[in-house]
């Protein structure tokens, strides 16, 4: 599948971050692709004494991560930010399933997918638990190994409403025009309860909660970029009635106002945090 589902941004203070992580993406090939939108790593090795908070903006996608300690475990869709304190020398492989793409896959239900984490093995069997320790030895031997695992468990055939959610997601992510859901209904001649319920079914969340997610990506990213932006402006471009619930809304997923968001990032320091001991 060539459309894209889920966008490259989420890391939050991302001009800060890159000077503790090393983020890396890669592209999945051929069939597999219509569940998958990429797979990534993480790597981290941060001098004795300190640490960092790496901070995410999730996409409505379930991933699939490999780590040296906890092993392998599925985690669904959040709806808050999600934290992640690193200290010493680490890393994460990671799947990104496509919206909807984990319930196409694995058949499993998606009703309680949002803010969901489970040991992969209890989905895919012990084999996941093997296959973290392949994983663990590099992102060379990550690629071929996950392929395979993943491709020989592939479902026959795609459902044809998994594929309409998947081309509803990729106007949502790409069309910045839309901002609320029954312009999508009316997108793609379908009543709004329908479109609810297909999303509800595959994504375990709501087509307007993805909308908004989608949107306060573009948000986050534009702030980070450049902290002088007219914050009405970018309000009303995104989809928000005014300055106010824009303001309110980025606050209680961020933890900050904007404007105290788009500080911050401009004022990035360049020192790592000292670990309390």
């Amino acid at each position: 599948m060539d459309r894209r589902t889920a966008s490259d941004k989420g890391l939050l203070r991302p001009q800060e971050a890159a000077d503790y992580i090393g983020l890396r993406r890669y592209p999945v090939e051929d069939a597999l692709g219509r569940y998958v939108e990429r797979y990534w790593s993480v790597r981290w090795d941060l001098p004795e004494g300190c640490s960092y908070e790496s901070v995410v903006i999730p996409h409505p996608c379930v991933n699939l991560s490999f780590m040296p300690v906890l092993g392998a475990e599925i985690h669904g869709p959040g709806t808050a930010v999600s934290r992640h304190p690193l200290a010493g020398a680490g890393r994460v492989f990671g799947v990104k399933f496509r919206p909807g793409g984990f319930t196409a896959f694995t058949g499993s239900a998606s009703d309680a997918l949002a803010d969901w984490t489970l040991g992969a093995a209890a989905v895919f069997g012990p084999e996941a638990d093997e296959l973290n320790a392949v994983i663990m030895g590099g992102d060379d031997a990550a690629l071929p190994a996950v392929t395979a695992y993943l491709a020989d468990r592939m479902p026959a055939r795609v459902d044809p409403r998994y594929k309409r959610l998947l081309e509803m997601a990729s106007a949502m992510l790409e069309d910045r025009s839309i901002t609320r859901a029954d312009q999508v209904a009316e997108r793609f001649a379908m009543s709004p309860k329908a479109i609810q319920r297909l999303f509800q079914f595959y994504v375990g969340l709501g087509p307007k909660w993805l909308i908004r997610r989608y949107r306060m990506h573009d948000a986050a990213e534009r702030l980070a970029a450049d902290p002088t932006v007219d914050l009405a402006r970018l309000a009303a471009e995104l989809g928000w009635f005014d300055q106010a619930h824009f303001t309110r809304d980025f606050k209680a997923l961020i933890g900050s106002p904007p404007a105290e968001y788009a500080s911050a990032c401009a004022s990035a320091g360049r020192e790592l945090v000292i670990a309390r001991r």
